[in-house]
């Protein structure tokens, strides 16, 4: 299962034609997170993965999704509820109770742009109560999910409040992005 992950990481990178691009260290953790999460057998139930723009967030995001899909479709018993959004989605007029209802009952879900949501005022700051609720119901039903952002824990606990970064800490996985994925994309297509 562990290999399979981190095949599935490979092959979203390398389907879009980035052949040259190595993998960072810390696909190797991300990938036995998502093997653990399948044989069920981790406490651990998320993984947040920040980093600066461009450093490859989305397109793990993205891997993780292909490789869960492709377990459901493998093994049809598993029943498994995929749901991959962006905290864009969580903004007037675009969320709404039905929406939340659905990722909070998710068996995985997969929420990127985490801080990045769009909105003023009292819009951004309820989009912001919900993505904070909605973390704290999925952590309290101890359902996984993988959350992306450029906000460390301390700025994530700053702005969705310190239950949330708590919570973060207490049962996810965390690590940052190190890596220049954009640079390593713009290198392999310019032949440099």
């Amino acid at each position: 299962m562990y290999d399979c992950a981190k095949k599935s990481i490979r092959e979203i990178v390398f389907d879009r034609g980035y052949d040259n691009i190595s993998l960072a260290e810390e696909d190797e953790q991300f990938s036995a997170f998502l093997a653990r999460f399948l044989v069920q057998d981790d406490y651990h139930t998320g993984f947040l993965i920040w980093g600066k723009s461009g450093c490859g967030k989305t397109t793990r995001l993205k891997a993780a999704e292909l490789l869960l899909e492709f377990t459901k479709a493998f093994d049809p018993e598993l029943e498994l509820s995929v749901k991959f959004t962006s905290a864009y989605d969580m903004v007037f007029p675009y969320a709404s109770m039905e929406t939340f209802d659905k990722l909070c009952m998710a068996d995985f879900l997969i929420l990127d742009d985490l801080g990045n949501e769009r909105g003023i005022g009292e819009n951004l700051q309820l989009a912001q109560s919900l993505i904070g609720e909605l973390l704290i119901k999925r952590y309290d039903a101890k359902r996984p999910t993988i959350v992306a952002s450029i906000f460390d824990i301390h700025n994530i606990g700053d702005i969705y409040g310190l239950k949330v970064a708590d919570i973060i800490r207490e049962s996810y996985y965390v690590t940052e992005l190190s890596t220049d994925f954009r640079r390593d994309i713009i290198n392999t297509f310019s032949g440099l």
